[in-house]
C-alpha cells in the first residue's frame, strides 16, 4: 500500500519540512495550500529574511500578492518615501524582526507630533537603526525586547523620553551616536527652569538623558552596549550605580582604562557575559582582576590581544564558564597554558574558540578530556595532534561544530582512526562517529587524502563543508558527488582545486 505524504499528521510534516533549506521551503509552499499552512508558520519562516535595497518601487508591488506572512525584514541604502511607508503600514502586523541601514527618509515631524508614523508594531521584538533617521516613524514599540540604534545625529533628548513612552520589555540595549556628557554644555539647551524630564530638548543628546532611560528600563535591561558612546570615564561609573540594574553582559568602549573596567565589574557582579576583545587597556592585570570580581561569569571573549598571557591560568579558574573565545590572543605561551591546565577548574565548557594558539598538544587534549559537553571548537592552526583528535571523535558526542583549519599535524589517521598502535586514550574511533556535527572545517590541512575524507565524512547533519587548499586532496565531479551523497544535508560545500563554492541556502532579496 502506497503512501501520500500529504496523508501523514501535520504535526510529522512540520518536522520533516524544518529539516529543507530556506529556498526548498518555500518551493514546498507552492505545492498545496496544505502545505503553504503548514510552511506559514513562525517555526519555518522565523530564520527568513526579506530584505530589499536600491530601486524597491515593483518590488514593493509584487510583495503585495505574497501569501505567506513573513517576520523578518531589512532595508538596505533605500529612501522611505510613501511606497515603503505604506508597505511598512500595512505589514506592521507581521513584523518580528525590523532593520534600517543606511536608509533616508523624506517625512518629517510637524508640530503636532511625527507624520505618518508606523501603527500596530505589537509583535516587533528586535529593531536596528544604522545610519538612517527612521526612528520617529514608529508610534509605539510595547514588546520591543532588542533595539539597536547607532546614528551620527537624529538622537535626541526628545526622541529618547518619546521612546521612553512605549518601550515596556526593553532586555537589550546598543547606541551609537554623540552624547554630550558636560553638564555645562547641555544646560544650555535648557533655560527658565526647563529639565530633560519637563521639555526635553530636541537638539542635543544628553547623558543626563541617557542615565535617564537607562533608569527607566533598570528592572529589564540585560545586555547594554555603550562601546560607540564615547562616554567619560565618570560617566559609565554612573551607569554602572544605577540602582536596579542587574546588567548580564556589557560592551565597553575601546578606550576605557582598566581601573575603570575593573570597577564597574565591581559594582556589576550580576555580569555573567564579558567581550574585551575591542578593548586597549585589556592587560593580564585588568583581566584577571576581573575573574576576581566576576567568579559566576559564564562566557569570556578575549580576541586579537597581542598582550595577556599569564592571565589565562585565572580564566581556567572561572568554574561556571561556558563559552571561551580567546582566538588570535597569540601572546598567551605554552607554559602559561600548560600551568593553566594543570590547575584547571573549567569543566563545562560549550564553546571553545583558541584558534592561532600557542597551546600544546597535551594541554589541549587535557582541558578538552575534561569537557566533553563542548558543542562549538575551532582550534584553526594549532598543534592538536591525530591522538587529540581521535580523542575528540570518541568523547564530544555533542560537538556541532569543528574548525581544524590549519592543523598542519593531522593526517588521515586523525580523521578515519584507523592507527597502528592503540591505548586507553587512543582507540579507533572515525571523524563520522560525530553525530552531531553540521559543520566541519578541514581547510589547509596539507597531509588529508581524497581516501581519507570519503572514509571519514560521513554525517547526516552535516550542512557545511570546508575543504579549501588541502595540497593533497584531487577534488574532482567523482569525490565531489560522493561527498554530497555522503552528506545529505550539506548546504554550503566549499572546495579547494577549483574553489568552488556550493551554496543552498539562500536568503530572499
Amino acid at each position: 500500500m502506497e503512501l501520500d505524504i500529504s496523508s501523514l499528521p501535520e504535526e510529522v510534516l512540520l518536522h520533516i519540512l524544518q529539516f529543507l533549506n530556506i529556498r526548498h521551503r518555500l518551493i514546498a509552499s507552492l505545492v498545496c495550500k496544505k502545505w503553504l499552512h503548514l510552511i506559514n508558520c513562525n517555526q519555518l519562516l522565523c530564520d527568513i529574511k526579506i530584505q530589499f535595497s536600491t530601486k524597491v518601487e515593483n518590488t514593493f508591488k509584487s510583495f503585495s500578492h505574497m501569501t505567506r506572512e513573513f517576520q523578518w525584514f531589512s532595508f538596505h541604502e533605500i529612501v522611505i518615501e510613501n511606497s515603503a511607508l505604506e508597505f511598512l503600514k500595512k505589514y506592521s502586523r507581521q513584523f518580528v524582526r525590523l532593520s534600517f541601514i543606511d536608509c533616508a527618509t523624506v517625512h518629517s515631524k510637524n508640530e503636532s507630533g511625527f507624520e505618518d508614523q508606523i501603527q500596530n508594531c505589537d509583535n516587533l521584538k528586535f529593531l536596528e537603526i544604522r545610519n538612517s533617521n527612521v526612528i520617529h516613524l514608529f508610534h509605539s514599540l510595547p514588546n520591543v525586547t532588542t533595539l539597536i540604534i547607532h546614528i551620527p545625529s537624529g538622537l535626541t533628548d526628545y526622541v529618547i523620553s518619546e521612546l521612553n513612552k512605549s518601550l515596556f520589555k526593553l532586555e537589550v540595549l546598543s547606541l551609537g551616536c554623540y552624547v554630550s556628557c558636560e553638564k555645562v554644555v547641555w544646560k544650555r539647551f535648557y533655560v527658565n527652569g526647563e529639565t530633560v524630564e519637563t521639555n526635553p530638548s530636541d537638539l542635543i543628546l544628553s547623558f543626563e538623558s541617557v542615565r535617564s532611560f537607562i533608569e527607566k528600563h533598570s528592572n529589564t535591561l540585560k545586555v547594554l552596549d555603550i562601546s560607540m558612546l564615547q562616554l567619560l570615564p565618570e560617566a559609565v561609573l554612573i551607569i554602572s550605580k544605577i540602582k536596579g540594574l542587574k546588567l548580564k553582559s556589557i560592551l565597553f568602549a575601546s578606550g576605557l582604562r582598566s581601573k575603570y573596567i575593573q570597577m564597574f565589574c565591581e559594582n556589576h557582579s550580576s555580569l555573567t557575559s564579558l567581550d574585551l576583545s575591542s578593548s586597549l587597556y585589556a592587560t593580564n592585570e585588568t583581566i584577571c582582576a576581573v575573574c576576581k570580581c566576576l567568579p559566576n561569569l559564564q562566557e569570556f571573549v578575549i580576541r586579537y590581544n597581542h598582550v595577556i598571557d599569564s592571565c589565562i591560568i585565572e580564566i581556567l579558574q572561572l568554574q561556571h564558564l561556558v563559552k571561551l573565545d580567546l582566538s588570535y590572543s597569540v601572546k598567551i605561551s605554552e607554559l602559561s597554558y600548560r600551568e593553566a591546565v594543570s590547575n584547571l577548574k573549567v569543566f563545562k565548557l560549550k564553546y571553545l574558540n583558541l584558534a592561532f594558539s600557542e597551546i600544546s598538544d597535551e594541554s589541549l587534549f587535557e582541558l578538552l578530556r575534561h569537557n566533553l559537553n563542548i558543542r562549538y571548537l575551532n582550534v584553526s592552526r594549532t598543534s592538536i595532534s591525530n591522538k587529540t583528535l581521535n580523542m575528540i571523535c570518541k568523547n564530544l558526542m555533542v560537538l556541532e561544530c569543528l574548525v581544524l583549519d590549519s592543523c598542519k599535524t593531522i593526517s588521515d589517521s586523525g580523521l578515519t582512526g584507523e592507527f597502528e598502535n592503540y591505548s586507553d586514550y587512543l582507540t579507533p574511533t572515525p571523524l563520522s562517529n560525530l553525530k552531531n556535527l553540521t559543520k566541519l572545517d578541514l581547510s589547509r590541512i596539507p597531509s588529508i587524502t581524497n581516501d581519507g575524507c570519503l572514509k571519514a565524512i560521513w554525517f547526516l547533519r552535516l550542512r557545511v563543508l570546508h575543504l579549501l587548499e588541502c595540497k593533497s586532496l584531487i577534488l574532482q565531479n567523482d569525490i565531489e558527488i560522493q561527498l554530497q551523497k555522503q552528506n545529505p544535508c550539506l548546504r554550503i560545500f566549499v572546495i579547494s582545486s577549483l574553489t568552488k563554492r556550493y551554496e543552498k541556502l539562500n536568503e530572499m532579496t
